[in-house]
């Protein structure tokens, strides 16, 4: 076997001819957790009501807050530290942060935003080790990626690998993974091979579509939560919105390049769409008559409309007889998603 090099967080990982690759990954993986891990710390949250918390209840429930501590990213040297915003919230009466060496620091919470789920606390503390920023704009669907937690064992960072299987969810706000989150993860960097921070693991509570460790995990990207720094920071708040929108049950694939319009890459199951006879792989390149050539501009036509409306669609499919497109119209109606 030829030798090969692998980027790891430690520089060049070198593999002699005859190492098994998998072995080389593993050597990355464990610089990885050696160097992001300075960077990732231990929450422990003491809230007053300590309901739905996962202790009497059936070991392994996701439908409840566990009793562990949580994980969290330190974003600056002077102590600023991102979690998600499910982590921190309820009445909380104490919170205590572990730095990666073992030194410990009463946490206070500042703002959060629960639209990108993340959250600011602030500990007082010096020079913290801060992760190098990775350039989103270049990064890949399949991208090898890792995300290093803090929990359950606080002292020790917990390492889960994957790939990037999507690059613009949650309106263009998220990464998406099939790394393994869970509730211990939730609020760790997810960083390139490099080291470099992708991230920050969310969008991971009682609810969530996708479950636990459902292979579809997220991530939100560096740039909203930039943005969103200043209000964190003057402790304002951002609830998770609530409002009914219109759903028809399609899932649309990633933007194609050279592909006007959005392109179904699944239907949900007893949806307004399967009912209409949508199908995997038509392109939607109408709405009401209005062209529509981005999942930008498809989600604001249908943000107009309300539930119970019916819409028309204007599809283009290729034809089943030749690779001819035939172009159809199809009306659907807009309910409330069930989920």
């Amino acid at each position: 076997m030829r030798a090969f090099v692998i980027l790891g967080a430690l520089g060049w990982i070198a593999a002699a001819p005859q190492d098994d690759p998998r072995l080389a990954m593993a050597r990355t993986l464990q610089a990885l957790r050696d160097t992001v891990g300075r960077s990732v710390v231990s929450i422990d949250v003491e809230r007053k009501d300590a309901g739905g918390r996962r202790g009497g209840g059936t070991k392994g429930d996701y439908n409840s807050r566990p009793m562990e501590p949580v994980s969290g990213t330190v974003f600056s040297p002077d102590g600023y530290i991102v979690t998600t915003a499910f982590n921190l919230e309820g009445e909380i009466q104490r919170i205590t942060v572990t730095t990666y060496d073992g030194r410990q620091y009463e946490g206070k919470r500042l703002g959060s935003n629960g639209e990108l789920d993340v959250a600011l606390l602030k500990i007082e503390a010096k020079d913290l080790p801060v992760l190098p920023r990775a350039k989103v704009e270049e990064a890949k669907v399949g991208d090898f990626v890792a995300i290093i937690g803090r929990s359950p064992d606080r002292y020790a960072p917990t390492v889960n690998q994957g790939i990037l299987s999507a690059l613009k969810r949650m309106d263009d706000t998220a990464l998406q993974t099939d790394a393994e989150i869970n509730y211990g993860n939730a609020g760790a960097p997810l960083v390139t091979l490099n080291g470099e921070l992708l991230g920050i693991v969310s969008q991971v509570r009682p609810g969530t579509q996708w479950g636990q460790s459902g292979g579809v995990g997220f991530a939100t990207k560096l740039k909203p939560i930039e943005k969103a720094l200043t209000d964190l920071k003057k402790s304002k708040a951002v609830a998770r919105e609530k409002a009914n929108l219109p759903w028809t049950g399609i899932v649309p694939a990633e933007p194609k390049e050279g592909v006007k319009g959005v392109v179904i890459e699944r239907i949900v199951p007893n949806s307004p769409a399967e009912e209409a006879g949508l199908e995997y792989g038509d392109v939607i390149r109408l709405v009401d008559g209005k062209r529509v050539k981005t999942l930008e501009e498809y989600r604001a036509a249908l943000s107009q409309k309300k539930i119970g409306d019916e819409v028309e669609l204007g599809v283009r499919r290729q034809s089943a007889k030749s690779e001819l497109w035939d172009d159809l119209k199809v009306k659907v109606e807009l309910r409330e998603d069930p989920n």
